[in-house]
């Protein structure tokens, strides 16, 4: 089975509804991906998590042989300034027979290079596909979002701060922008409006299920987790694929929406992601 790599931060989230709750971009999306492809976490994880609290991502099946448990935890979120510090321990993968896709995650930019450099140096890693979902704000300095983009084979931003970032009229426009910049593809999410993808000269939308929102913390970093699976167990990121990935890892995001933190995600499997899937499927064509 083909291996999806996520390079992302790992925290202990302190939220209204409860303190210490696993989360972190690299977090949710490792949870959000364990049930469709095989998933190796690279992180620093640091002492606080507990034995206990790692369990719960060893019970996903996740790989965490690239997770550092020494050393400070990062803690996230409401109101926590963002941690621009490392989030990758000094240890690299250094094995690439399986690796199917790569997913780099709300890594600072520094780290961010490191990680490109790291996955391209991997036998044939050039060839693997390579999903991004950087921190919005990073893009904000243009000579790093122009490298993200050059990188990027699949590229996901939020659709109204990508409109305000390229100062374009619209989302498609935003899209083409950023496309010019090197981004194979480029999926502009909207949240309960479904998103934008814009694949070369085709552009499509995704559909998304009208859900309550909960808990919005984790969210965009589930539907990144379960795209970047999706295609992993694709083996290719396609149009076809892509726009089917997108339609399932929204309907994975409308699950983290409705719990607290992962609580959700993690009563969730590969049988309610393609119960879901069916559902805005059916919506789609009703």
């Amino acid at each position: 089975m083909p291996t999806l790599l996520i390079a992302a931060p790992l925290a202990l989230d302190d939220l209204p509804q409860g303190k210490g709750l696993l989360g972190g971009a690299g977090g949710y999306a490792a949870i959000a991906a364990a049930p469709l492809a095989h998933t190796q976490l690279w992180a620093r994880g640091g002492k606080d998590i507990t034995p206990q609290v790692r369990g719960i991502l060893e019970h996903r099946r996740i790989d965490l042989t690239g997770v550092d448990w020494t050393g400070a935890t990062t803690r996230g979120g409401p109101g926590v300034p963002r941690t621009t510090g490392y989030a990758l321990p000094e240890v690299e993968p250094t094995q690439a027979e399986d690796l199917g896709a790569v997913l780099i995650a709300d890594l600072a930019p520094d780290e961010w290079r490191r990680a490109v450099r790291v996955v391209q140096a991997l036998p044939g890693g050039e060839t693997r596909s390579l999903v991004a979902a950087p921190n919005i704000n990073d893009l904000e300095d243009e000579r790093f979002r122009a490298e993200v983009c050059a990188a990027a084979d699949v590229l996901i931003v939020p659709a109204a701060q990508a409109v305000a970032l390229t100062v374009t009229i619209d989302v498609l426009a935003a899209g083409r922008a950023l496309e010019s910049l090197g981004a194979k593809c480029v999926i502009l999410t909207a949240g309960p409006l479904g998103g934008l993808i814009v694949y070369r000269q085709k552009t499509t939308t995704y559909p998304a299920l009208p859900v309550e929102t909960v808990d919005g913390n984790g969210v965009g970093a589930a539907f990144a987790g379960a795209l970047a699976a999706w295609l992993t167990g694709a083996g290719k990121d396609d149009f076809k694929a892509i726009k089917r990935g997108c339609a399932v890892a929204s309907g994975v995001a409308s699950i983290c929406a409705q719990g607290f933190g992962p609580k959700k995600l993690l009563g969730a499997d590969r049988k309610e992601y393609l119960e879901r899937f069916n559902r805005l499927r059916r919506a789609a064509k009703g």
